[in-house]
């Protein structure tokens, strides 16, 4: 299947399906002492503070691949995204010519798609925009999901938790946007201390039910502006239909100089193209 041929709604449901439903075995863990607990969480913590202070931006090429019973197809092209909610995301043709495109600073988007000649845009609030990206996917927080780290909100930490395979640790732990909310979700954070990585990030439902399960995997180090070390996942993961479908995004060529601006999001529209408002 050429994804190439995708159309609005198609090809932004492709994208969102990044952020949809997962696999919804739970992963089995051990009890820590209290103790223990406690001096996990507060590592934690600090090793949250450091990631955060690797940078706020991406720059790279990505290859997005979905495969399921129905469908299978990779789409090359580009990404930015700019901490905390900025995110562009452009798909080019075998040739590199781009096909389309779509940016969102987390309040509101525009998707163009170059064979339709036409642009959708409108709030991320829309009905349009919402039905492709489940409860539990926040687009203000696009540049976190995408990097593996955590929202810049006040965390609550309820427990923690020892791996049962040796991962690491897992601990449940809710954002002060979680606690405020009228249904409020719970969250489980795989994170491995010793590089320092979150490798898994599993949104659930009040009842228990899985809304995202993200992995991050193939961990690039690298070193900017002399800042110490720090890790960014090359490949981005979910799985969904009980492991039967499985998306990826896979990073290459990262442009670790780059330092995009808000201005950089902003999509201009080529002449002769419609507008299609979505509210």
């Amino acid at each position: 299947m050429n994804l190439a041929t995708f159309r609005f709604p198609g090809f932004l449901l492709f994208f969102l399906l990044f952020f949809s439903s997962a696999c919804a075995m739970l992963p089995g863990s051990l009890p820590l002492s209290e103790a223990r607990q406690v001096e996990a969480a507060y590592g934690f913590r600090a090793a949250m503070a450091r990631l955060n202070d690797c940078g706020s931006c991406l720059d790279a090429q990505v290859q997005v691949s979905l495969k399921s019973v129905l469908q299978n197809g990779t789409v090359s092209g580009f990404v930015q995204a700019l901490a905390p909610s900025h995110l562009k995301f452009i798909a080019v043709n075998p040739l590199g010519q781009p096909m389309f495109f779509l940016a969102s600073d987390g309040n509101r988007f525009r998707y163009i798609s170059v064979p339709d000649g036409k642009a959708w845009e409108g709030p991320v609030a829309a009905a349009a925009f919402r039905k492709h990206a489940p409860p539990g996917f926040d687009p203000r927080h696009s540049f976190h999901w995408l990097t593996g780290r955590l929202a810049p909100e006040e965390l609550r930490i309820l427990s923690v938790a020892e791996d049962k395979e040796g991962l690491g640790l897992w601990l449940e732990l809710a954002y002060e946007s979680d606690i405020l909310a009228l249904s409020p979700v719970r969250r489980k954070i795989l994170f491995e201390p010793g590089r320092e990585v979150v490798r898994r990030h599993i949104v659930s439902d009040p009842a228990g039910k899985v809304l995202l399960d993200v992995w991050y995997d193939d961990f690039v180090r690298f070193r900017r502006d002399g800042r110490p070390p720090c890790r960014l996942p090359g490949r981005v993961s979910v799985h969904f239909d009980d492991n039967i479908s499985m998306m990826e995004f896979v990073f290459s060529d990262w442009l670790l100089d780059s330092i995009p601006t808000p201005e950089d999001f902003h999509l201009t529209l080529p002449p002769g193209f419609t507008v299609v408002p979505v509210e």
